[in-house]
C-alpha cells in the first residue's frame, strides 16, 4: 500500500467494518451454538455424576451422557466432542476406553485421575487446547470452561499471527518499529485474524451471535485501533535489541494480538472499553508472554513453560451462572 498510512486502513471504524464484511462468521456461529456432546465414563454412577459436576458444573447431567461399569464398550468418538474417563483408583478404565475408540480415534478421550478443583482446571485446559475450535462452544455453554476457553482462543490466534509474521514479508523491526507498521497488507491479515478471535470471544462469553456486524462494530475501537500495534512495538523495544532477524516481528505480532484478546475479553466481561491504563497492563502482560515463548534461536525453559501455561489473568465473575438449556 505505497503512499498510504496502513494504520489508517485498520484504525477507523468505517475501514474496520469494511474488513469485517470480508470475514465469514457462519461456521464459528454454527459450532458455538451447538451444545457440546459429552460422554462421562466411570466405574460407578456416583463417580460419573460427581466428576461431571466438578468438571462441567452442577446440573450438567441433563445434557451429558453417562456410562459406568467395570468394562468399556465400543465408543463411537465421532458422536462426542469430549469423552472423559474417571478412574481415581487406576483400574485401567482409561486404557480400555482408548482401545474401544472407533478406528483408533481417541484424540478426544481424556482422563481425570484425581479429584479436586486443580485436577478439574488442568483437564479443562487440556480439553480446550486439544481442540481450540471447540473452545467457543465450551465457554458459551459451560461457565466452568469459560476461563480456559478464552485462554485457548487468545493463545491460538496470537500464535497463528506470530507464525504468519514469521513466513510473511513483514519487515523486521530493528531498531525501530516503523517497518512493521508500514507493512499495510500484512497488517490487514493480522487484523482479520483478530476480528475472528473477537467473534469467538463473543461466543465464549455467551453473547448473542445473530447480529454479527453489531458485535464487531462495538469492538471496532479496540480491535481496529492501530495504536495497539504501535504501543506494543514501542514497549517491545526493551527486549528487541537482544534479538535478530525475524524475531522482533514475530514477538510483536504475538503480543499485539494477545493484547487485543485481553482487551476484548475485558470488554465482554465488564461491558465497557478498557481504559488506557488497563490497555497498558494488557500490553505488558502480553509482552512478558511473548518474551517467554520459544522464538527462533531461543530454547524454552521451565520458567517459560510456566509463563505460557498461565495464560491471561482472568477470573469468572461470581454473578455468572450455568447456562440453562
Amino acid at each position: 500500500m505505497p503512499g498510504k498510512n496502513p494504520l489508517a486502513a485498520v484504525g477507523s471504524v468505517r475501514n474496520f467494518m469494511n474488513i469485517v464484511k470480508e470475514v465469514n462468521f457462519d461456521e464459528i456461529r454454527e459450532r458455538a451454538e451447538q451444545v457440546p456432546r459429552i460422554l462421562m465414563i466411570a466405574r460407578t454412577q456416583e463417580q460419573a455424576e460427581t466428576a461431571a459436576n466438578l468438571i462441567f458444573g452442577e446440573a450438567s447431567d441433563r445434557y451429558i451422557e453417562h456410562r459406568f461399569g467395570e468394562r468399556v464398550e465400543r465408543i463411537d468418538t465421532s458422536r462426542y466432542d469430549v469423552v472423559v474417563v474417571v478412574d481415581s483408583e487406576q483400574t485401567g478404565l482409561y486404557e480400555q476406553a482408548r482401545k474401544q475408540a472407533d478406528h483408533g480415534r481417541g484424540a478426544n478421550v481424556f482422563f481425570l485421575a484425581s479429584d479436586g478443583p486443580d485436577a478439574a482446571n488442568r483437564l479443562r485446559t487440556e480439553i480446550v487446547m486439544t481442540d481450540p475450535e471447540g473452545a467457543p462452544a465450551l465457554g458459551r455453554w459451560l461457565v466452568p470452561f469459560r476461563t480456559a476457553a478464552v485462554h485457548a482462543i487468545i493463545d491460538g490466534t496470537a500464535k497463528a499471527n506470530a507464525k504468519f509474521a514469521l513466513v510473511s514479508n513483514i519487515p523486521s523491526v530493528v531498531p525501530l518499529f516503523g517497518g512493521f507498521i508500514a507493512a499495510g497488507a500484512d497488517l490487514l491479515v493480522l487484523t482479520k485474524n483478530q476480528i475472528m478471535m473477537a467473534y469467538k470471544l463473543a461466543a465464549a462469553n455467551d453473547r448473542d451471535l445473530s447480529n454479527q456486524t453489531g458485535i464487531l462494530r462495538e469492538l471496532a475501537p479496540v480491535v481496529g485501533a492501530g495504536f495497539v500495534w504501535r504501543s506494543v512495538a514501542r514497549e517491545a523495544t526493551s527486549f528487541i535489541p537482544f534479538m535478530a532477524g525475524t524475531i522482533p516481528k514475530v514477538a510483536i505480532a504475538f503480543a499485539g494480538t494477545y493484547t487485543v484478546g485481553l482487551a476484548v475479553d475485558s470488554y465482554y466481561r465488564f461491558g465497557k472499553k478498557p481504559t488506557g491504563e488497563q490497555m497498558k497492563g494488557f500490553g505488558e502482560q502480553a509482552i512478558k508472554i511473548a518474551a517467554s515463548i520459544p522464538l527462533p534461536g531461543r530454547a524454552r525453559t521451565d520458567a517459560q513453560e510456566d509463563a505460557i501455561g498461565a495464560g491471561p489473568r482472568r477470573s469468572v465473575e461470581s454473578g455468572e451462572t450455568q447456562r440453562n438449556l
